[in-house]
């Protein structure tokens, strides 16, 4: 069963009653984006993937909802994978939207099932569905770098539903595999959301205050949460505003 929020939500309600473990913990993760300001240049991002990147999509557009000159493209389908579409799929998603600066890249939530390719069915699990995933991550990988100026990908979080966990331990392990391979940058996003505590949290201390992370889900995080996974990339928005900035006082000393 591939875990889709409504589902997994009302699986995790009536089968698991003791859902939040006891422990919280201070965030390891850095500042949210909110803070990066406006670039003095134009700025197009899309995030690309499944409802894990929607989450960071959000994230993105909240934060950036003040600049003019930042468009955030919301490239998500939620209940959608790499085992369901192939790279062609995904960056298909991508072909009339023209330039990006960057592309942020989620996707493996719901990945735990099989891949069909014409007649040929790759059994979760076995030897076949793991060169047929990785295959998919590096064609996507190589498609994106032809598409955005960078391009991130993030791997899968740490989960609190055992059934999910392992698997998605191996979907990033192919995921980052294939990326680097191909040149990407891969963000671990295992550890940093265990906020510091080795382990699964529902909650930690944002700002002096104990806050909700994640969701009844257990996959999913709350706003709070995704702005924390967000802050992972802010140096990497931080220098694209920096070098969109440095353009622009070229093009300003070109024009004088």
């Amino acid at each position: 069963m591939t875990p889709i929020r409504p589902l997994i939500a009302v699986a995790a309600l009536v089968l698991t009653p003791a859902l939040a473990p006891a422990q919280t913990a201070s965030p390891m993760l850095g500042p949210d984006l909110a803070g990066l300001g406006c670039p003095e240049g134009p700025v197009r991002i899309a995030v690309l993937g499944d409802s894990l990147a929607d989450g960071l999509w959000g994230s993105f557009f909240r934060a950036f909802a003040p600049c003019a000159n930042v468009e955030v493209l919301r490239r998500s389908t939620v209940s959608d994978g790499l085992a369901q579409t192939d790279a062609d799929g995904w960056l298909a998603r991508l072909a009339d939207d023209g330039p990006l600066d960057l592309v942020v890249v989620q996707v493996g939530a719901n990945d735990i099932t099989n891949i069909r390719e014409g007649t040929t069915r790759h059994v979760w699990g076995g030897d076949t569905w793991a060169d047929a995933y990785s295959t998919r991550a590096a064609d996507l990988a190589a498609g994106l770098k032809d598409i955005g100026t960078d391009v991130i990908w993030m791997g899968l979080p740490i989960v609190g539903q055992d059934r999910f966990e392992d698997s998605y331990r191996t979907i990033t392990a192919l995921q980052a595999d294939a990326v680097t391979a191909a040149g990407i940058r891969f963000v671990d996003t295992h550890e940093p959301t265990t906020f510091g505590q080795g382990a699964f949290v529902m909650s930690a201390e944002v700002d002096g205050a104990l806050r909700q992370i994640r969701v009844t889900d257990q996959v999913h995080f709350t706003e709070t949460g995704y702005d924390l996974v967000a802050g992972l990339l802010r140096g990497d928005v931080e220098r694209l505003f920096a070098d969109r900035g440095r353009a622009v006082a070229i093009d300003a000393l070109q024009l004088q």
